[in-house]
């Protein structure tokens, strides 16, 4: 993969956390704030399997071809797959509360995973 891609993909991955952070923390609030909102907007819960289902291969790709490439890119990759996992398990939770907290949790690892891979590839690319 080509450094401009790998770097475009990241900044991609970067920016579904985002949107998962603003979308577990803003809209319950929207939606408490805006009592008819709420009739009129029901989000299906598959929306959070599908969120999972974009960052999933998108993020396997990026930081799986990074530490394929360079061992010292293995960091990102384990904390990557440690927040797509509790984002996994947060879908099997009953409670509303902690599934929120887990995929607020996960987002934050993956997204800080992306981070690291972004820079660490900065430095690489500055140095040759």
């Amino acid at each position: 993969m080509r450094a401009t891609a790998a770097h475009w993909l990241d900044g991609l991955a970067i920016s579904l956390s985002a949107v998962c952070v603003v979308h577990c923390l803003a809209l319950p609030v929207v939606i408490a704030l805006l009592p008819a909102l709420s009739q009129w907007l029901q989000l299906p819960e598959a929306l959070h399997v599908w969120l999972l289902a974009c960052a999933l291969p998108i993020s396997m790709t990026v930081l799986g071809k990074a530490a394929y490439r360079e061992p010292a890119a293995r960091g990102p990759l384990l904390v990557g797959m440690a927040g797509l996992a509790i984002m996994g398990s947060a879908l099997l939770v009953a409670s509303e509360g902690l599934e929120t907290a887990m995929t607020l949790g996960g987002a934050g690892l993956l997204a800080s995973s992306h981070v690291r891979n972004w820079r660490r590839r900065a430095r690489c690319a500055h140095r040759g």
